[in-house]
């Protein structure tokens, strides 16, 4: 049995290999593998080429990699937090909060020193405000719904939605007071995107993403044991509280600076750790990595058919990841509603 669950993840990292070489010569105009190689050994042959590779295609699928695992890794440990397979960041208003930090920052922006807006500072500023609302958004959502240290889904999902349209209308607030091209770019971006990718942004994706998984993976056997209740954990020495803890900084580190760069993409986070779980279970050894991979494999073919259904131009990839999660969703309400009744 083992040994089929580590074939299935090296099955679909093989798939998220060939997905990312194909991704590459999708868009606008089509580039075959054959020219790729060429224009990277020889960049001086076909210089459009190269730029277009370099400056826009690259960083894009790299980005469209680093966003989904860090979805697909947060979900997963969302779903281990709330033990319940309805927790998404999308859904539960997480992605929101991180929207809301970054409305909140740019209507405080005229009112913030200027040293935040020169240089570097003003590169992190972004991801840091969207950190600040996930991470308030996720405590929140958890002291809400916790009642005599177990998780109530209705008040999660509850707390999920009201938070969800506080936030809706802090973001229509600003909406509202925003110029003409402000509300154009900031509409597009509620919707999702992975076209601003460039490699400021993934040289500040990686250490993130790449911390979140190593943290993750460390803590498989004690996010197994918190599957297995609270007590449990605590009767294995697991500090349930320190832990909860780490995995909403995380959650939030992760899930924030992705909202950030890319705006609000739904339904990543729950879809993924889902199909892991059907695929290898629920044990986090092999249920994290493939969350991982799957996350970046889905983000990237739904970014694909984002980029292919109306080129040369594209559909906000969140539209793409909605209509595929949101059937999803009713499905899973459906499947516990049965399983409730029974």
């Amino acid at each position: 049995m083992t040994g089929l669950k580590k074939s299935t993840i090296g099955i679909f990292f093989i798939l998220l290999i060939i997905s990312i070489v194909l991704n590459i010569t999708i868009g606008a105009f089509s580039i075959s593998f054959s020219e790729i190689l060429n224009t990277l050994i020889n960049p001086q042959e076909n210089k459009i080429y190269y730029q277009v590779l370099l400056d826009i295609r690259i960083p894009r699928v790299a980005l469209g990699v680093l966003v989904g695992v860090a979805f697909g890794i947060s979900g997963a440990m969302m779903q281990t937090l709330f033990k319940n397979p309805l927790a998404d960041p999308s859904i539960i208003g997480v992605s929101a909060g991180a929207s809301a930090g970054v409305v909140i920052f740019m209507l405080l922006g005229s009112f913030l020193p200027t040293l935040l807006f020169d240089g570097f500072l003003s590169y992190l500023s972004l991801p840091l405000s969207a950190f600040i609302g996930s991470f308030i958004t996720i405590l929140a959502i958890y002291k809400l719904a916790t009642i005599y240290n177990k998780v109530a889904v209705t008040v999660m999902l509850l707390a999920g939605i009201a938070i969800n349209a506080m936030l809706g209308a802090l973001i229509g607030l600003f909406t509202y007071v925003s110029t003409e091209e402000e509300l154009k770019s900031f509409t597009f971006w509620t919707m999702g995107s992975l076209a601003d990718g460039d490699m400021k942004i993934i040289l500040t994706m990686i250490p993130i993403v790449v911390i979140t998984y190593i943290f993750a993976i460390r803590k498989k056997v004690e996010l197994n044991l918190m599957l297995m209740g609270e007590d449990e954990a605590k009767n294995s020495g697991v500090n349930s509280e320190k832990l909860k803890k780490l995995i909403i900084l995380f959650v939030s580190l992760a899930i924030g600076t992705s909202v950030a760069f890319c705006g609000i993409i739904g339904f990543i986070g729950l879809v993924v750790p889902h199909i892991a779980r059907l695929l290898v279970g629920s044990n986090h050894k092999f249920y994290l990595p493939l969350s991982a991979i799957l996350g970046a494999f889905i983000l990237l073919w739904a970014d694909a058919f984002a980029r292919m259904i109306i080129a040369p131009a594209e559909l906000p990839i969140g539209i793409i990841t909605s209509l595929l999660g949101a059937p999803f969703f009713l499905w899973l309400l459906i499947k516990n509603r049965q399983n409730t009744m029974n």
